[in-house]
């Protein structure tokens, strides 16, 4: 072979390399992203299959030897259907939520019913109210927040509404604070509108 044939065919090779990596690269990102919202969703199997996949494709990528790792843990306990609620609900993200003066208990409908629609109604939440029913149905709450996760938007309600919560295997719990001291105002994150819109109101709200 001539010497500029030889060169040609080298440069082609390291072209053609070159362009393997970077799709390779692109498809363990893909695959990598795949099993770790497979995993938040409590789709462990799926979770697996992915990340084995990029083992496959390679063997020194720390995330999914991470992965693989904890699956087996999980998966061996034989519960990979008992996903702690709260790494469920991490996952969904609401886009904003305007309560004005709204009571407890719609406050918490509209949390029920986000849940629902952002997951395209694949998760569920139950609260389990530890409060008079009438205090559900008559103490108000006020609330400004935008794109915030389901869980910080329980942590926000229950600082206005001078709640604890601890979130059991499966609901939320919910319980008055036992400091004796009471909590009125608005809460709102960075981010949030300052004026309420026409939409995602409740009754009571604005």
């Amino acid at each position: 072979m001539k010497p500029l044939q030889f060169l040609a065919c080298t440069l082609t090779l390291a072209f053609a390399t070159a362009v393997y990596a970077d799709e390779t690269a692109t498809q363990i990102q893909q695959l990598i992203t795949e099993g770790q919202n497979a995993y938040t969703k409590g789709d462990f199997a799926g979770a697996k299959s992915a990340f084995e996949m990029v083992y496959s494709m390679d063997s020194r990528n720390t995330t999914a030897i991470k992965f693989l790792v904890r699956l087996k843990a999980e998966m061996g306990t034989g519960k990979t259907a008992s996903v702690p609620i709260e790494r469920q609900m991490a996952s969904i993200v609401i886009p904003q939520i305007q309560f004005h003066e709204a009571t407890l208990s719609s406050a918490l409908d509209y949390l029920r019913n986000a849940v629902k629609r952002q997951s395209n109604n694949k998760l569920a939440v139950n609260f389990v109210v530890q409060l008079p029913a009438d205090q559900v149905n008559t103490q108000t709450v006020t609330l400004n927040l935008t794109n915030v996760p389901f869980t910080e938007a329980v942590k926000y309600l229950c600082e206005v509404a001078n709640l604890t919560y601890e979130y059991d295997k499966y609901a939320i719990k919910l319980k008055p604070k036992t400091d004796g001291t009471t909590t009125t105002g608005a809460t709102t994150v960075p981010g949030a509108a300052t004026t309420p819109p026409a939409t995602n109101t409740l009754p009571g709200a604005q």
